[in-house]
């Protein structure tokens, strides 16, 4: 929970974090409307629908008590537990950024794998192997096999669960490789095809297998790629066009496309830029790398 002297700090934090497991619950407690948070925080930087943040209002916790000032700032573990809280900025007598050094040190000690906070008694060992997925095929192999020999139920319980936490954080792995469709297609196979070796040998692995041959058959993957190739050879260009002198006096070393000097400059390079990608846009078709394709032709 903070004030807006925060928010650029804790906005930053959730953007490094991304794609990490980490998640920010900002709570507004203060006499305004959730919709000019929401605005504000995008303002300094995040979409809508970051994955990673959560704005809500009002938020408590029973195990804080007797403190009604903000900004104050909660750090909870992997498991959910709370394992700091504070007042947080200097300016309010508080300790500052610690929350970014505590979520840094709760990060550390986060498993790669959550298999939730639920203990393991009867696989303690294998469970915690697993968790740590340094060899994570040969220990799901080692739970195959233990299933497959009939355990007890309680054993067999808890051998399911490692299996379904780690069938849950392929699936989260997989849907986080797929999302660069849409700003680097070119990454997407090359990702689950990583992921799909660190299950090799397993019954897990297949459905990754089976979605890296459907994309390496699907025609607008290729058209996609095609068309990343040909964005990334236009920016190049564009990037390495001479700012106009009041831009180099300030110290910019290529042109600025808000730059209505720069832009006259260039007039012809950006030009050429937009032809190409326009006609590159047409080959592609409505494939998801287009909407930043089309973006990015827009400034030009």
């Amino acid at each position: 929970m903070g004030c807006k002297a925060i928010t650029p700090h804790l906005v930053s934090l959730a953007k490094k974090l991304e794609g990490k497991p980490f998640h920010l619950i900002a709570a507004h407690n203060q006499r305004d409307t959730k919709e000019n948070v929401v605005g504000y925080i995008k303002g300094k930087g995040l979409a809508a629908d970051t994955p990673n943040v959560t704005v809500t209002s009002f938020g408590r916790h029973p195990k804080v008590k007797g403190n009604g000032y903000v900004p104050y700032y909660m750090v909870f573990d992997h498991t959910g537990t709370m394992v700091r809280h504070y007042m947080c900025g200097s300016h309010h007598g508080g300790d500052g950024l610690e929350m970014i050094e505590w979520v840094e040190k709760m990060l550390a000690k986060a498993p790669a794998i959550y298999l939730g906070r639920e203990p393991f008694k009867h696989v303690a060992d294998l469970a915690e192997r697993v968790g740590r997925g340094k060899s994570l095929a040969k220990d799901l192999a080692d739970v195959e096999k233990q299933l497959a020999a009939g355990p007890d139920d309680a054993t067999r319980a808890e051998l399911e669960r490692i299996r379904d936490g780690v069938v849950a954080w392929r699936d989260r792995e997989a849907a986080g490789a797929e999302a660069a469709l849409a700003t680097a297609p070119s990454t997407v196979v090359p990702t689950l095809d990583a992921l799909a070796k660190r299950l090799k040998g397993t019954a897990l692995a297949e459905p990754v297998a089976a979605r890296i041959g459907a994309l390496g058959a699907d025609d607008a993957l290729a058209r996609a790629i095609k068309l990343e190739k040909v964005f990334a050879k236009m920016a190049k260009r564009v990037e390495k066009r001479k700012p106009c002198k009041a831009c180099k006096r300030n110290g910019l070393k290529a042109i600025a496309l808000s730059c209505d000097a720069c832009r006259k400059q260039n007039r012809s390079a950006l030009a050429n830029a937009k032809k190409a990608l326009d006609k590159a846009l047409e080959a592609a078709g409505d494939v998801p790398f287009a909407a930043t394709v089309k973006a990015y032709a827009e400034r030009l």
